[in-house]
């Protein structure tokens, strides 16, 4: 079974080990996370007040509330980072109050195979990854702004001498062989935005898990900057 959690980067140290060893980490606040919504595959798997009934077919009887579908999938809706009521939306407002929780400023699901033990209105802390060794961290990675092919794709230099006059850094020939008119081939690497892009680093060591704090430590780093919101799952390729 999958075991996620919301949390924040809030840097990079190093911890000394028994034989003297000294390890880089990323330090992660690993919760408290809120379950806003349990989503189930069958409807059979809800509480019985939001099953529908067989012979409703769909149509509401007076004016009472719509009951609850089954999503077709197991997942745990969690939220971290309360938001304060007047800067939430009433619509997030509204959602969270059915887990007697504020808004959430970072929301996201995990995925299930199973159907999770969690209810509506549980907490998650760092004590989940206790006897968990390795994850799996998504974050959204630093922003470069504009950038030539150079920075952005590690491409080398073009030669300084022998009638390259002002052309160094750039990206050379583009056009096609067949079908110029065509422009620029789709998926061709071009200067553009560098960074801002979602990337998840596999397969991270947990050295060390602070539970009265809700601190993860992991070796190596993570993607985004500092304060950042990250997703914090159990590895896939790795147990």
């Amino acid at each position: 079974m999958t075991i996620g959690i919301l949390g924040k980067k809030l840097g990079m140290t190093q911890l000394f080990q028994e034989d003297g060893d000294w390890v880089p980490v990323t330090v992660l606040q690993a919760g408290p996370c809120k379950v806003l919504q349990v989503k189930t595959k069958e409807v059979s798997e809800l509480p019985e007040e939001n099953q529908r009934a067989a012979t409703n077919h769909g149509k509401k009887r007076g004016r009472s509330e719509r009951p609850r579908r089954a999503d077709g999938y197991y997942a745990v809706q969690l939220g971290f980072d309360d938001v304060s009521d007047k800067n939430a939306a009433k619509p997030e407002a509204g959602h969270a109050k059915k887990a007697d929780s504020a808004a959430k400023r970072f929301v996201r699901e995990i995925r299930y195979q199973e159907k999770p033990a969690l209810n509506q209105g549980d907490e998650v802390k760092a004590d989940a990854f206790k006897d968990i060794r390795w994850v799996d961290v998504t974050g959204t990675s630093k922003g470069h702004g504009f950038a030539g092919t150079i920075k952005r794709y590690g491409w080398s230099r073009q030669a300084s001498s022998h009638g390259n006059s002002k052309s160094h850094r750039r990206v050379g020939g583009i056009g096609r062989m067949y079908s110029t008119m065509k422009g620029v081939p789709k998926g061709k690497k071009m200067p553009g935005h560098y960074g801002v892009d979602k990337v998840t680093v596999q397969s991270l060591e947990v050295v060390k898990v602070d539970e009265e704090r809700n601190l993860l430590f992991v070796r190596g780093a993570v993607p985004g900057h500092r304060n950042s919101y990250v997703m914090i799952r159990q590895a896939t390729k790795r147990s």
